[in-house]
C-alpha cells in the first residue's frame, strides 16, 4: 500500500474510528444547486482503501475534488454535476429521483456536460448527459456494457 494511502487508513482509525470523530464536507450551491454539508466516516475511507464497493459519499466527496479542480482550471462551466443522492435507486421513489435530476436540468446550460453517478443496485455506473446533442452515454466498468443512446 503506498505510503499516503496508509497513513490517511491509520488516520481513519485512530482519530476518526476511536474518537468516533467524522470529516465534515461543504458541498456549495454552484456544485449540485444546493448548499449542503457531508460528513466522512472512518468506515468511508477503509471501503476505499480496501477495494471494496465504495459507497456514495465517498463518490460525493470525489466529485467535490472534481469540482474544486474545475474551478481552479476554470472549466466549471463545461461540466453540471448531479447528486447521487439524489437520483440514485437507494434514493426515495421513482418519482423523488425523476424530479429531482428534472429540476437540476431545468435550467442547465445546453453546453455542459453533466455527470450522474448512479447505482441501480450493487455496482455504481456514470451516466454522462449532453443535452445539446440530446445524447446519453452509459459507462460501465463491467466488460461489454458500454452503451450509447441519441
Amino acid at each position: 500500500m503506498p505510503a499516503p494511502l496508509l497513513a490517511l487508513c491509520q488516520y481513519a482509525e485512530t482519530k476518526l474510528k476511536l474518537a468516533k470523530e467524522t470529516i465534515r464536507i461543504h458541498m456549495p450551491e454552484e456544485m449540485f444547486g444546493t448548499d449542503h454539508d457531508t460528513w466522512l466516516l472512518s468506515e468511508d475511507i477503509l471501503q476505499f482503501a480496501s477495494m471494496v464497493e465504495i459507497g456514495s459519499t465517498v463518490i460525493v466527496v470525489y466529485m467535490r475534488y472534481l469540482f474544486d479542480y474545475l474551478k481552479m482550471a476554470n472549466m466549471v462551466n463545461l461540466v453540471g454535476l448531479v447528486d447521487l443522492g439524489q437520483v440514485s435507486s437507494q434514493s426515495g421513489t421513482l418519482s423523488h429521483r425523476s424530479k429531482h435530476l428534472s429540476e437540476r436540468l431545468k435550467n442547465a446550460d445546453e453546453d455542459q456536460f453533466y455527470l450522474v453517478p448512479y447505482n441501480p443496485g450493487g455496482h455504481w455506473v456514470l451516466i454522462i448527459l449532453r443535452l445539446a446533442k440530446k445524447t446519453v452515454y452509459y459507462m460501465d466498468s463491467l466488460p461489454n456494457r458500454f452503451v450509447t443512446r441519441t
